[in-house]
């Protein structure tokens, strides 16, 4: 009698399956040690899983058009997720005790970053393994992305799941644009029918029809197209493109490129806002222009010039999920600058997550003043 093989691990599946997706959408596969990569894998995986969960199906008879209709945004999977995964025993919480791979996964996922971290350094790691080896470790800070490299917006302090969903909505796109035999972004077509056809152009973007009653997604509809010899894009309809070669681009007429550059790009500026313009600009937008005494404002609106600074950014993960941004403006009151003649004015812009489409301002006078205006706006403190 043949010994049976063990059962699959659903988790598992979830990630070789994913793995294989990010890897044919990476020029250079799946790279372990990738932030972007992992980050992406992590989405997709978490959504098979849950979604295997949800329909009591194999993780590999889940779809991927019920995939991609979850990663329409954050929000969506945040709701599948912890909607799903605790029903399960999946300890979501921060304080779990660890050793859940899918619970580990979720909390890297969800965890914000601090974009001002040290870069993992190719001296300190042997020093810390050494001493490792002796009993004793110095403290050290975790490095910049747990010491991975990092392309995507490298900038913020977001978690991977605000910052990757629309990259990791990517790899499962390309998955269905290979299983439908559609174009890639980057696919060289040619228009077929409509007012457009007969031109050629490469594909920048495909369209889909996201079906909200069975929560799947169908397409691609159709495609944004950067044709040869017209402005800008067009949407062309999917049935309306077939996949062409580039052997008569040696031989294209003269005046079917776009050889000059957009319309609009050699228009002329517009003029420099003036000090008091951007002071004005600075306190329609805040939530307490009252902390702008009346003697600095009249000194600002007579200012030379205006700078702006980025000072720090940093996030804190739900369940008090906030993002602030703190920026310096400062105006330069003589002509020549001086120390002692220039204005001060810190900016605090927050938000409740990445994709916020409301954030609030809020001033300060001092440097001094922007710890205690971050925790009363973060904590309500």
């Amino acid at each position: 009698m043949h010994p049976r093989s063990p059962a699959p691990d659903p988790w598992g599946e979830a990630v070789r399956r994913a793995s294989d997706a990010t890897a044919a959408d990476r020029p250079g596969g799946m790279d372990e040690q990738c932030w972007d990569d992992v980050a992406m894998r992590g989405i997709v995986a978490t959504v098979l899983y849950a979604l295997h969960l949800r329909e009591r199906r194999p993780v590999d008879a889940i779809g991927w058009p019920a995939v991609l209709w979850q990663l329409h945004d954050d929000l969506r999977v945040t709701e599948l997720v912890t909607t799903v995964l605790p029903r399960a025993g999946h300890d979501l919480s921060r304080t779990a005790t660890p050793g859940d791979p899918v619970t580990e996964c979720w909390r890297w996922l969800t965890r914000t970053w601090d974009p001002s971290a040290p870069v993992k350094s190719a001296f300190l790691q042997p020093a810390l393994s050494h001493g490792a080896r002796d009993g004793w470790v110095p403290d050290a800070p975790e490095p910049r992305w747990g010491g991975m490299s990092r392309g995507i917006a490298s900038g913020l302090p977001d978690p991977a799941l605000e910052v990757c969903i629309h990259w990791a909505a990517g790899v499962v796109q390309g998955q269905i644009i290979t299983a439908t035999q559609g174009h890639h972004t980057h696919d060289r077509v040619k228009v077929t029918a409509g007012a457009l056809a007969g031109h050629r152009g490469y594909v920048r973007n495909a369209g889909w029809y996201f079906d909200d009653t069975s929560e799947t997604v169908d397409g691609p509809a159709g495609y944004v197209v950067d044709l040869d010899d017209v402005e800008g894009t067009e949407d062309i309809d999917a049935d309306q493109v077939e996949a062409c070669a580039d052997l008569r681009w040696p031989r294209r007429l003269e005046g079917t490129l776009k050889d000059g550059p957009p319309p609009g790009w050699t228009d002329p500026l517009p003029p420099a806002k003036t000090c008091a313009e951007d002071l004005q600009e600075l306190l329609d937008r805040a939530s307490n222009p009252e902390v702008v005494p009346d003697h600095l404002r009249r000194a600002v609106a007579g200012a030379h010039r205006h700078h702006h600074l980025e000072l720090d950014w940093q996030a804190r993960p739900a369940p008090q999920r906030f993002t602030w941004r703190v920026l310096l403006h400062w105006y330069q009151l003589t002509e020549h600058y001086a120390d002692d003649q220039r204005a001060d004015l810190y900016e605090v812009v927050l938000t409740r997550r990445l994709h916020d489409a409301d954030p609030t301002h809020h001033l300060a006078l001092s440097e001094d003043d922007l710890p205690g205006l971050i925790a009363r706006c973060t904590t309500g403190a």
